[in-house]
């Protein structure tokens, strides 16, 4: 039975899975509509599967492990997929006129009451993992492999040919509301290909779609945690009427092949809402499509989400709340430099301030911030755009990249006459930032007296959970510098992941930030206005300053069993 007398944080505090100041600072961080339990996992307080085993104690539930645990296949046909996909939940068995249901939700009365309503019959529940119980959905309806191949099937039997051009078809398609599995889909073949193979990407996490024809196949690839991944081979025929369909929902021209397009539409799938950004190219054997899918739910992250160590946090969180001066954050194309700068943005927001972006492209919407994209045609710059909105009386402004001189200078000034700007360059660590702004032109003076600090980061993915192993290696084996700020001696022992149906066996899931954060400080300040030389900066940032570099920040992460050896490699 529920414990009157304590919640449900208390019960756990009483038990020792946490403490008392991590409920405070849980309770704290807890934002509209997100339960205790998921702020404790966001938070890495305790893992999903402790915290589930808790919350059915505490309810006097059962809890049920759903990749052991044998579901009666019967009963799958009482709830369809669609219904299981919106509530998260899924049927287990069924005795007399009782149907036990497995959710992560107790309390969740509107999934329990629409079951009820449904099939008629009384309805218990048991426990389990949000994690486990999508993985099952996907394992015991199979609707997106089946529909798929149904559905090409159906097209290889019709010859592949175009979808027709009725107007029926060519009229605004509601995606928003055809992306739920089990709902009726268009009969058109395009239409029904494309949203399971959009579906299945917007499951498997992918950033991107490729649909790239050959010479006599097609090819479609889901780029996950930065590395492309096949995901199956179609007939060349397939290819015309496929991307005609991504055009019609994109509103880009249909008869256009020759040069290349963009556009944009919106999904939703599972409560997630999806902005697609589509990119057409010519090629010899036809148009390469490539899809960005821009999950909006990230513009919500929290700075804590991201991977920074405890220490590094607080820095630059300091940096954040200075009333004036230029903050960058550098690293290639694809290190996270957008989803730092918005949570960086999301922690300063507030009634008080008035914040200004100008971004190329607008990638993710923020509450209370005034968003702007630039337009070269119409010309809108980014310093045309930035001398704009200083004008606008702003407290904060974010610039999406500093490309030219004419940009920094402004940006700069805007740092120097009271207000904060943020914005991101293209450089491999956080001292070339400095002489990156030299060699385009701006004046040391100018950066002395603008710059409070450079954010340098790069992206490693993560060991799967689901599958983390650990193993000893020798430290011979490793470059000696890092053996050495490992502290390795005989042996070190280190993770990886074996791999899984979670992670599709390649041994990792997601991603995390490894960071370089440089601070300015007054020797820096003099250094920089006599142009000194980039290894004397970086050797006054380590020694004198005490700047913990990208690759000793991906150490770390290797000896806490975040992340491989192998990964860091790959990035620093």
């Amino acid at each position: 039975m529920v414990d009157e007398k304590r919640s449900f944080g208390e019960y756990l505090v009483d038990l020792g899975v946490i403490t008392s100041e991590q409920l405070k600072k849980a309770l704290q961080e807890q934002r509209r509509g997100e339960r205790l339990e998921q702020v404790l996992v966001r938070l890495k307080f305790a893992s999903e599967e402790v915290v589930l085993q808790h919350l059915a104690d505490y309810f006097d539930l059962p809890y049920v492990d759903l990749d052991t645990y044998l579901i009666d296949e019967q009963v799958l046909e009482l709830i369809p997929e669609e219904l299981a996909r919106r509530h998260t939940l899924i049927p287990l068995f069924k005795i007399g006129e009782t149907l036990t249901i497995a959710l992560s939700n107790p309390l969740h009365l509107t999934a329990i009451d629409e079951v009820r309503n449904r099939i008629k019959t009384d309805v218990d529940i048991a426990l389990s993992t949000e994690k486990k119980i999508l993985r099952a959905i996907d394992q015991h309806y199979g609707a997106v492999a089946s529909q798929f191949q149904k559905t090409l099937n159906q097209w290889v039997q019709q010859g592949g040919g175009p979808p027709p051009g009725s107007a029926d078809y060519r009229k605004t398609y509601d995606l928003v509301s055809r992306m739920a599995p089990g709902e009726v889909i268009d009969d058109v073949p395009a239409a029904r290909l494309f949203d399971l193979v959009m579906t299945q990407a917007i499951r498997d996490r992918a950033s991107d779609i490729h649909i790239e024809p050959d010479e006599k196949s097609l090819r479609i690839r889901f780029r996950i945690d930065g590395f492309l991944y096949e995901f199956l081979t179609l007939p060349k025929t397939i290819h015309p009427p496929l991307t005609s369909r991504i055009k019609v929902l994109a509103e880009m021209d249909i008869a256009e092949t020759r040069l290349p397009q963009d556009g944009n539409f919106n999904v939703r799938l599972e409560r997630r809402n999806i902005e697609i950004r589509v990119s057409t190219f010519p090629t010899i054997y036809g148009e390469n499509v490539v899809l960005r899918l821009l999950d909006q739910t990230t513009s919500l992250m929290k700075l804590e989400d991201l991977g920074f160590s405890d220490q590094m946090l607080e820095r630059f969180k300091q940096l954040l709340q200075r009333p004036h001066g230029m903050i960058l954050v550098t690293g290639p194309t694809g290190s996270g430099k957008t989803t730092t700068l918005y949570a960086s943005l999301n922690l300063i927001n507030s009634p008080e301030k008035n914040i200004i972006t100008i971004e190329d492209p607008v990638e993710y919407r923020l509450p209370l911030i005034r968003q702007t994209q630039i337009n070269p045609k119409a010309g809108i710059t980014f310093a045309a755009g930035l001398r704009s909105i200083l004008r606008q009386d702003p407290d904060v402004i974010m610039v999406g990249e500093i490309r030219d001189r004419e940009t920094a200078d402004v940006a700069l000034q805007a740092a120097l006459t009271g207000h904060l700007v943020l914005s991101t360059l293209h450089t491999n660590d956080a001292p070339e930032a400095i002489t990156r702004l030299m060699d385009i032109g701006v004046e040391p003076y100018l950066i002395a007296s603008s710059l409070l600090g450079v954010l340098a980061q790069r992206l490693v993915r993560k060991i799967c959970s689901e599958c983390k192993t650990s193993y000893r290696i020798d430290p011979s084996k490793i470059n000696p510098w890092d053996g050495k700020r490992l502290e390795a001696k005989e042996s070190l022992t280190l993770y990886r992941g074996k791999g899984c149906k979670s992670c599709k066996q390649s041994g990792y899931w997601g991603r995390v930030g490894l960071y370089e954060l440089l601070e300015m400080s007054e020797e820096l300040r003099q250094l920089i206005s006599e142009r000194a030389p980039i290894p004397v900066l970086r050797k006054v940032a380590r020694e004198t300053l005490g700047m913990t570099t990208l690759r000793e920040d991906g150490l770390k992460k290797v000896l806490e069993g975040t992340t491989t050896l192998e990964e860091v490699n790959r990035v620093a």
